[in-house]
C-alpha cells in the first residue's frame, strides 16, 4: 500500500479511536467547567468560569475576521489588476512563444492567420498485396489555442 494513501489503515483506526475518546473526555471536562458551580471544587485548578464563554467566542470572532476579512484581502492581492491584460487573455496561449504582448491589434492578426495546408501523402508499395496504396492519414490534434469570445458565442448562438 502507497505510504501516502487516504485509505484507512490499522493504525489510524486506533489513533482516531484514541483522538475521539480524548476530544470527548476534553469536552465532559469543559462542560463541567463551564456549567458546574465552584462549590464542587473543580475550579481550584482550573480558570475563571469566565473564560469558558470567552474562549470560544474569541475563536469564533478571530475565525470570522479571518474567513471574511483576511482571506478575501490575500485573495484580492493575488488577482491581476483589471487593466492588464492576463485578466482577459492569456498571452501565452494567444501568442506564439517568445512573442510579448504589445496591442490587442496583435491578438487579432495572430488569430486569423490562415492554418498552411496538409501535403497529400504519396502512395505506398504494400509488400502483402504488390501493389500501391493510398496511406490513410488523420488531421492531427489542433495545438492549444486560445478561444475568443466572438467565436463562442458565434458557435453557441448561430
Amino acid at each position: 500500500m502507497p505510504e501516502h494513501s487516504p485509505a484507512p489503515t490499522p493504525h489510524r483506526a486506533v489513533y482516531g479511536f484514541a483522538f475521539y475518546m480524548l476530544f470527548s473526555v476534553l469536552f465532559v471536562v469543559y462542560v463541567a467547567w463551564a456549567l458546574l458551580p465552584i462549590e464542587f471544587g473543580l475550579h481550584s485548578y482550573l480558570p475563571d468560569k469566565y473564560f469558558a464563554v470567552f474562549v470560544p467566542f474569541l475563536v469564533l470572532v478571530f475565525a470570522w475576521f479571518f474567513a471574511f476579512l483576511i482571506y478575501p484581502a490575500i485573495n484580492l492581492s493575488m488577482t491581476v489588476k483589471v487593466d492588464e491584460i492576463t485578466s482577459v487573455v492569456d498571452p501565452k496561449l494567444a501568442l506564439p512563444k517568445g512573442v510579448e504582448f504589445s496591442s490587442w491589434e496583435q491578438l487579432e492578426n495572430h488569430q486569423r492567420k490562415p492554418s498552411s495546408k496538409r501535403k497529400v501523402p504519396s502512395p505506398v508499395n504494400c509488400n502483402l498485396c504488390r501493389t500501391s496504396h493510398q496511406p490513410v492519414t488523420r488531421a492531427p490534434i489542433a495545438p492549444l489555442r486560445f478561444l475568443d469570445l466572438q467565436e463562442v458565442n458565434t458557435a453557441y448562438y448561430n
